[in-house]
């Protein structure tokens, strides 16, 4: 399936998945929250460096999660890398992502390479049915606290389309909560790998000439995940 291609199916697919939902996220929310703190879960990272790294950040902040990670600078690429890999096989988990911003596109999930499992050598990709497995919810602001107090009871509870799935945790665009929040602030940084600027010296003639082959590289150029407690690196969109 092509580019286009994917992206049409991947809107369909997300508008079957948005529509009613925060009505009956909210509905389940009066009908079967609990607040049974032995619930707690411990989801699984399935990328050796990057659990590395959460692990190593906890024991030195001396904090426990919720949340795993929280991650800044151009955290999109990181979700849609990190979500890939988590709902694709081998994981095939379903994740519910609350965007408050309105950012977050579930069809880039096609695009983007999952990171391999531990010791696989197998190359997996996302399908258009994956993307029916990430439940996403835009609330207003104001309805955050709401819509993530009652995810887990619809998930465990609810009846929704990815009951087979084991469900992995929640991830926040633009807000605090849930296992994963992505926004302006987080200790977890995502940036382009550095590409090799223009030479000193160079003219505006060289450089005009240089501009669609570095262009070709930034686009060829992976990203990094970095922080002090560690780094995660990967390829794709």
């Amino acid at each position: 399936m092509d580019a286009a291609g994917a992206r049409h199916v991947g809107a369909r697919l997300l508008g079957e998945v948005e529509e009613g939902s925060l009505e009956e996220l909210l509905d389940s929310l009066r009908g079967v929250l609990t607040n049974d703190p032995s619930r707690h879960r411990n989801p699984h990272i399935p990328m050796a460096d990057l659990s590395a790294a959460i692990s190593r950040y906890h024991r030195a902040a001396q904090s426990a999660p919720p949340p795993l990670m929280s991650v800044s600078g151009r955290y999109l690429a990181f979700l849609y890398n990190f979500l890939s890999t988590l709902i694709s096989a081998p994981h095939n988990y379903t994740v519910v992502v609350v965007d408050v911003e309105g950012k977050f596109d579930v069809t880039r999930l096609i695009n983007s390479t999952p990171t391999p499992a531990e010791k696989s050598t197998t190359t997996t990709t996302t399908t258009p049915d994956d993307l029916a497995h990430v439940h996403v919810y835009r609330p207003r602001r104001e309805q955050l606290h709401v819509v993530l107090a009652g995810a887990e009871d619809y998930m465990l509870y609810g009846p929704h389309s990815s009951r087979g799935r084991q469900w992995w945790g929640t991830v926040v665009v633009g807000g605090v909560g849930g296992d994963v929040n992505a926004g302006w602030k987080g200790w977890l940084r995502v940036e382009r790998e550095g590409v090799v600027g223009f030479a000193p010296g160079m003219s505006v003639e060289e450089a005009l000439r240089e501009r669609e082959r570095r262009h070709e590289a930034v686009e060829r150029a992976g990203w990094v995940a970095s922080s002090p407690w560690g780094t995660h690196v990967w390829k794709g969109g």
